[in-house]
C-alpha cells in the first residue's frame, strides 16, 4: 500500500510540473488536421502564443483531471512496476521491457480517461469550432459524458496501449542499459541526481521512438471535439489520411513538446518515488 501512495504522490507532482508541455505537445500534434485552427511554428512559438493570447492559466485547464486521476494512475503504475520486478527480476533487456509493459497496462485504467479529459482541455481555444465546452476539466468531463457517453472516456484505448506499452518497455530497457554502463564505469547509479539524468535520457529516447503512434493516438482521443475534422475510422485510417494530407513528416509533429513533457516527467517521478520509498523504509 505504501508503494501505491508514494507513487501517486511522486507522479502527481511530476505531472503538474510538466502540464504546460503536455498542452503544447497536444496542440502541435493536432493542428495539421484543421487549417482553420490556430497554427504554431514550433514549441517555443506555441508557448509564447498561448501565454500572450490566452493567459498562463490556459496551460493548467486540465489540472483538475490531473489531480483526480494521476494519483490512481501512478499508484497503479508503481504497483505494476514492483510486482513485475518481483516476478521477472531486473537487469536484462527482456525483464526491463516486461516491467514497463506491466506498469503501463495496469496504470492505463486511470490514465486513458485522464488523457482524454486533459487533451480536450488542451485544445480548447485552438479549434475554430468544437462540440461543447472544454474550458476546464469539469466542463470537458460533462461534454464527453453528454455527447459520447461513458465509453468516450476510453476513446482510442488500444492506440493508447500501442503508444505507452512500447514506450514504457523501451524506457525501462534504456534505463537498465544506462545503469549497467555506469556500473561498468564505477559510477553509483542509485544517487538521486544520477537517477534524474538517467531517466531523462531514457525517457527522451523512448519518446522519440514512439512519437508517430502518439500523433495518431492523440488525434483519435480528441476526435470527439470535432468529428468532422477528425473523421477517422480507426488508427490505420488516421495514418493514411495523415500521410496523404500532410506528409510523413507530420508523424513527428510535436516531438519537442513530447520530449519536454515525458522526459522531465519521468526524471522527476521515478527518482522522487525511489527517494520517498527509501525515506519511508528508514522511518518504518
Amino acid at each position: 500500500m505504501s508503494d501505491f501512495v508514494l507513487g501517486g504522490v511522486a507522479g502527481s507532482l511530476a505531472e503538474m510540473v510538466v502540464l504546460p508541455s503536455l498542452v503544447v505537445r497536444t496542440r502541435l500534434m493536432v493542428q495539421g488536421a484543421d487549417a482553420t485552427s490556430r497554427q504554431y511554428s514550433s514549441f517555443g512559438h506555441a508557448m509564447r502564443s498561448i501565454a500572450v493570447e490566452e493567459g498562463v492559466g490556459s496551460f493548467y485547464k486540465g489540472a483538475g483531471a490531473n489531480l483526480a486521476f494521476t494519483p490512481l494512475a501512478r499508484g497503479l503504475f508503481v504497483l505494476g512496476l514492483e510486482s513485475s520486478k518481483a516476478t521477472f527480476g531486473t537487469g536484462t533487456p527482456l525483464a526491463d521491457f516486461a516491467t514497463g509493459m506491466t506498469a503501463q497496462l495496469l496504470s492505463s485504467i486511470a490514465y486513458v480517461p485522464r488523457d482524454v479529459i486533459v487533451e480536450r482541455t488542451a485544445i480548447d481555444g485552438q479549434l475554430k469550432t468544437q462540440v461543447g465546452s472544454t474550458s476546464s476539466s469539469l466542463a470537458a468531463l460533462r461534454t464527453v459524458l453528454a455527447h459520447e457517453g461513458w465509453m468516450g472516456f476510453y476513446r482510442a484505448y488500444w492506440p493508447h496501449q500501442l503508444v505507452w506499452v512500447p514506450f514504457n518497455g523501451l524506457f525501462f530497457t534504456f534505463l537498465g542499459q544506462c545503469r549497467s554502463a555506469e556500473e561498468g564505469l564505477g559510477i553509483q547509479p542509485d544517487g538521486y541526481l544520477v537517477g534524474v539524468g538517467n531517466t531523462f535520457v531514457a525517457a527522451a529516447a523512448a519518446a522519440l521512438c514512439t512519437n508517430p503512434i502518439d500523433v495518431i493516438k492523440t488525434r483519435m482521443q480528441v476526435a470527439g471535439a470535432n468529428p468532422a475534422v477528425f473523421s477517422y475510422a480507426g488508427p490505420l485510417d488516421c495514418l493514411k489520411q495523415l500521410i496523404r494530407n500532410e506528409g510523413a513528416s507530420a508523424l513527428f509533429a510535436g516531438l519537442v513538446g513530447r520530449i519536454m513533457y515525458v522526459a522531465p516527467n519521468f526524471a522527476l517521478f521515478l527518482p522522487t518515488y525511489d527517494l520517498l520509498k527509501r525515506l519511508y523504509a528508514a522511518e518504518s
